[in-house]
């Protein structure tokens, strides 16, 4: 693991374990390809602004090709790598894959719903839409008939927000098919941009969808981690600061206005280089 426990505090013994353990390289694989489709996304929205005015047709259809491969491939590797990243959860934050699928009772075959509404007080859903039996046991342990933990199993004080966790979970994953098959369209009508005007529109504003759904991702990985500031060792709660709350308000504040200020010129001269087209 990379580290040893000295007077109830971490101390590393090996840099290259902490770096190169299978959490962090899943981590890092899927931040990476998410980043990628974040980026083929937003070229793909400023081509297809300017094909919609016929402006600059040939450059921009070369970019929005580009852009589609890379979103393309980069859609599927997410897809595929987040299957290994949700292996890896089940085996090291149980409760979190409990609390992902909304899954309250240990069972075989757990399934895996489209769609549930968890009641938590009365640990049940209270919605549970397209129920796929085994799915869920399928996806955690590569075997339908494996026996999955619920959130029963876990006292109340160690489960992490169980609609925050999931809904973030579902939405991640919608949005994440959605790019899947948004660029399986796009290779499709690749060779007719131009005459694709509902499809490059789509693509026009959807620009901001792979922000939601990283923003979705890291809601998921911080919530569904709680109570637990590292995982079975130690709480959030004796992980806290000891820095006065307001010291710490006024550097949320100052973080807030400087990044948004900054946020609001680089979004004023983005919108000011995309109208105005390559030199």
């Amino acid at each position: 693991m990379g580290y040893t426990s000295r007077n109830g505090k971490a101390a590393l013994t090996s840099l290259s374990e902490v770096l190169l353990n299978e959490f962090a390289l899943l981590q890092i694989m899927h931040v990476l390809a998410a980043a990628y489709v974040l980026s083929a996304f937003f070229v793909m929205s400023v081509s297809a602004y300017h094909l919609l005015k016929k402006q600059h047709v040939a450059f921009f259809e070369k970019s929005f090709k580009m852009a589609l491969v890379l979103g393309l491939l980069s859609s599927i590797f997410v897809a595929v790598e987040g299957d290994f990243h949700g292996a890896d959860v089940a085996e090291t934050q149980p409760a979190k894959m409990a609390a992902m699928e909304s899954l309250w009772e240990t069972m075989p075959r757990a399934p895996v719903y489209l769609f549930a509404w968890p009641d938590e007080e009365n640990e049940r859903n209270s919605i549970e839409i397209g129920a796929i039996p085994g799915l869920l046991s399928f996806l955690a342990f590569k075997d339908f008939n494996a026996t999955v933990q619920g959130l029963k199993d876990f006292p109340r004080d160690e489960r992490p927000n169980v609609l925050i966790t999931s809904l973030s979970f579902k939405g991640m994953v919608a949005l994440g098919t959605l790019f899947i098959a948004l660029t399986i369209w796009g290779w499709l009508r690749r060779n007719r941009l131009t005459e694709s005007s509902l499809f490059l529109k789509i693509m026009l504003f959807s620009a901001p969808l792979p922000y939601i759904a990283n923003e979705l991702g890291w809601i998921l990985t911080e919530v569904g981690r709680q109570p637990w500031a590292v995982y079975g060792l130690l709480k959030t709660s004796d992980a806290a600061s000891i820095l006065a709350s307001s010291q710490v308000l006024v550097t949320l504040v100052t973080f807030i206005l400087g990044y948004g200020l900054l946020g609001a010129l680089a979004f004023y001269l983005m919108i000011r280089h995309i109208q105005k087209g390559p030199e």
